[in-house]
């Protein structure tokens, strides 16, 4: 606090008006803030009403999103002609799609995975799929 009650240079340290000026503005400052503080404080109020019971609030948005996103994979793999969508199972968690199952081949594999990718809201897509060859051959 030296540097701030320096009266610019009118007084030298040890000057008994340096002193006199430092601690005016001192207790200035002291009571300033009893004033101010006493009693009034906004952080307490806040705190009290707080404390006061209010209804619980729910957020069940995502949950939402999720089963709309796994709705529409769902659609969108029994729609098309080129899957068999009986096998597939499809779950969604904040946005991640995971899509498991049998399939009869690559292609369908691929098809699937890329349908699910292009569903507005699918952040991610897990693949979990078997792929399941029904060559009469064994091949």
């Amino acid at each position: 606090m030296s540097d701030c009650c320096d009266l610019q240079g009118k007084a030298d340290a040890s000057s008994p008006a340096r002193h006199l000026f430092c601690n005016s503005r001192r207790r200035f400052a002291l009571l300033f803030t009893t004033l101010l503080g006493a009693g009034s404080c906004p952080a307490l109020y806040a705190a009290d009403k707080a404390d006061s019971s209010l209804p619980e609030v729910v957020i069940q948005a995502r949950r939402q999103a999720d089963e709309q996103v796994t709705r529409q994979v769902q659609k969108a793999l029994t729609e098309d002609p080129w899957i068999f969508s009986e096998h597939i199972t499809v779950t969604t968690r904040d946005g991640i799609v995971r899509v498991e199952g049998i399939v009869g081949d690559t292609g369908e594999l691929f098809r699937i995975l890329r349908l699910a990718r292009k569903i507005p809201g699918a952040r991610r897509v897990v693949d979990a799929m078997e792929i399941m060859h029904n060559d009469p051959d064994g091949g």
